[in-house]
């Protein structure tokens, strides 16, 4: 939006500029002419191309917020599925089944620790999320009942065991 506006003031600004111009040739001298048309013409040249600058700089940073907002989405529904193939992808970002692979592929190049490439017996291509360090929240472990070990590494039930053959010695 901000680049239509801009290309609007340099046409709008740049011609009434030049129609003021003429006038005041028409009217007064050369110099008078210049002096009130110049000024106007650097402003509007100024305003002009700060807003088709700014225009480009949005639309750049649009695109890249799409993206890597898209390559979140996608790297959420591979770790929720499991695995997602491209079709999948396209189904849930809305956008062909292309652009998805496309996506898909651009992430598995540039972040090979986040997401892989797998390939099943059909030949159907599935990007799994990468399970890093300290992410794996679905590891199941089993902890058991903590022992007490000695200095030479016995149990606290071998200490038992012992402490009640040595009072049956006794």
């Amino acid at each position: 939006m901000a680049s239509v506006v801009g290309w609007l003031v340099l046409l709008v600004g740049l011609s009434t500029t030049l129609g003021l111009g003429l006038l005041l040739y028409a009217i007064w001298t050369v110099a008078v002419a210049l002096a009130i048309a110049l000024p106007s013409a650097l402003v509007t040249l100024v305003v002009g191309l700060v807003l088709l600058t700014g225009g480009r700089s949005l639309r750049r940073s649009g695109v890249d917020a799409e993206r890597a907002t898209r390559e979140q989405a996608l790297l959420a529904l591979a770790a929720h599925r499991g695995a997602v193939t491209a079709a999948d992808a396209a189904r849930a970002l809305g956008v062909g089944v292309a652009d998805a692979d496309a996506m898909l592929t651009r992430l598995a190049k540039h972040e090979p620790e986040r997401i892989a490439v797998d390939v099943d017996e059909q030949g159907v291509i599935w990007y799994r999320a990468v399970r890093g360090p300290g992410s794996d929240f679905d590891a199941r472990v089993r902890v058991a009942q903590s022992t007490r070990a000695d200095a030479e590494g016995r149990t606290a039930e071998e200490i038992e065991d012992d402490d009640e053959r040595a009072e049956l010695r006794r």
